[in-house]
């Protein structure tokens, strides 16, 4: 068995064990969400969502991208792991630090007092979660996802439950984050018992600076993708309130539920392994449109179907409190299936080397992405979640022109490789509506709802092998490989 052989059976084996890990933790998440959801109120989830979207920028903050540099160099000694591991600990202690002092300003801008304790909670996580961090890396740059499975399902099980307990026991917004904390302690104990790697005393300045040479430019890139991102939940909880928040946020968390299940996933091991062959620019297009191609036949008509039975999905499985949110989870939908595609463009430019490129474009999202939520407001909370998802779609484009520019590949090859995954997608689409406009209106929701989504898989899989039988072909080559 020649190197390119072994490789691609350990790329495949790394995807599959970390979709089977995501695969395992989204749909656990979801049974939990749902669950959380008929237990707690849309103002628990607005809440909550405010002191996320602070915690999340400032975890990016706190990694440095010092695990990316880590993962992309070819090189890595113990000094470099050491030094890493005390600077993302200092780090997490200073932002804590500085979470605790604007927590009241963040309480006071938005007028939810209850903001206040739970950013303070919340942002302990910080703290323990950088003691981790280094020792996931390292299972990252092997590619060794089936350790990293281990522990992500375990501690997604251990915090769906003590959220759910909490829940129960009339906890409210508290359940969730300390739910949220108790994965964090769990994923911390489990990396340290896995990995054998410890950290010595040391730290080298010089070593500091050729990992945050690379992990600088992500942190910055990350940093103002985040903002771009986010600047909408802050945007809603001002001018709109905890509880519209909270509609927003659950349908933006759920309509991400295919992008962390699948483009997350395989770009996780697509990074590492990518950079494995940075240099050969040859087989690094081949086996990016490869990616982009799988990862749009199964996302596309995930969402498709999400689109179609929202209506009924929401009220069967969230309850009539939530229905203000079915038509914010089908404006995501579309949000979520340019998201999935863009986020691959990344991570070919930082497999590279060239981490300064995304923090370049992102300087673009920083700009427009303010403005679009700002005039989207004038229309109310869905004419934002418009703008929010027009801004996404040129944010998209951007990157994937630098990506063809980077790698010499053109738009066409792009839009060729992902028009099997759109056609069949519209085909499922248009066949569910066909099928709801000829229903009878008197069966009930779940009977709509189930027969729906089985019309869905079979026109996919049907126009798949009819109009596109070379991909069946393709991934039939793919297990053989693998097996054989």
């Amino acid at each position: 068995m020649n190197k390119d052989k072994n490789f691609k059976i350990l790329t495949v084996f790394g995807i599959l064990w970390n979709w089977l890990s995501q695969f395992t933790i989204q749909i656990f998440q979801f049974i939990v969400l749902i669950i959380l959801a008929r237990l707690l109120s849309p103002q628990d989830f607005g809440i909550v969502g405010i002191a996320t979207v602070v915690t999340g920028l400032i975890t990016i903050i706190n990694e440095l991208g010092l695990s990316a540099a880590i993962i992309q160099r070819k090189d890595v000694s113990q000094l470099h792991l050491s030094t890493s591991f005390w600077a993302n600990f200092m780090m997490s202690t200073i932002l804590f630090i500085f979470v605790v002092s604007i927590s009241s300003f963040v309480a006071d801008f938005f007028q939810v007092d209850m903001v206040r304790p739970i950013l303070i909670l919340s942002s302990t996580g910080l703290i323990i979660g950088s003691l981790g961090i280094v020792h996931r890396a390292l299972l990252e740059k092997n590619i060794d996802f089936k350790k990293i499975t281990i522990v992500e399902v375990s501690a997604t099980l251990v915090s769906g439950i003590i959220s759910i307990f909490l829940a129960i026991n009339g906890y409210g917004a508290w359940s969730i984050v300390l739910g949220s904390i108790s994965n964090t302690i769990v994923s911390v104990l489990l990396l340290w018992k896995i990995v054998a790697w410890r950290p010595s005393l040391q730290f080298n300045f010089l070593h500091f600076k050729e990992l945050f040479a690379f992990g600088g430019n992500i942190v910055g890139g990350n940093f103002l993708r985040y903002i771009a991102m986010n600047v909408d939940y802050l945007i809603v909880g001002k001018f709109f309130g905890t509880f519209s928040l909270g509609y927003y946020t659950l349908a933006r968390n759920l309509t991400s539920f295919p992008v962390q299940n699948i483009s997350w996933t395989i770009m996780r091991v697509a990074f590492p392994a990518f950079s494995k062959i940075q240099n050969d620019d040859e087989n690094l297009r081949n086996g990016y449109l490869r990616v982009v191609k799988y990862v749009s036949l199964m996302t596309f008509p995930m969402l498709a179907g999400l689109f179609s039975v929202a209506p009924e999905f929401v009220s069967i499985f969230y309850g009539e409190k939530w229905i203000p949110m079915i038509i914010l989870i089908q404006i995501f939908c579309v949000n979520s299936a340019f998201i999935s595609i863009g986020t691959l463009a990344n991570t070919i430019q930082y497999s590279k080397g060239r981490s300064d490129l995304p923090f370049k474009q992102h300087i673009y999202g920083i700009i427009l992405m303010p403005v679009a939520v700002i005039i989207g407001t004038k229309y109310g909370i869905v004419g934002m979640s418009i703008a929010v998802t027009a801004g996404t779609i040129f944010l998209v484009l951007i990157f994937q022109m630098v990506t063809n520019k980077l790698i010499s590949l053109n738009m066409r090859s792009i839009i060729k490789i992902i028009i099997p995954a759109a056609t069949s997608s519209i085909i499922v689409m248009t066949g569910i509506a066909l099928y709801r406009y000829i229903t009878v209106y008197n069966i009930q929701q779940i009977y709509i709802f189930l027969s729906s989504v089985l019309i869905g898989i079979l026109l996919y899989i049907l126009s798949i092998r009819i109009l596109y039988k070379y991909i069946m072909d393709e991934i039939k080559i793919l297990v053989r490989e693998v097996r054989g």
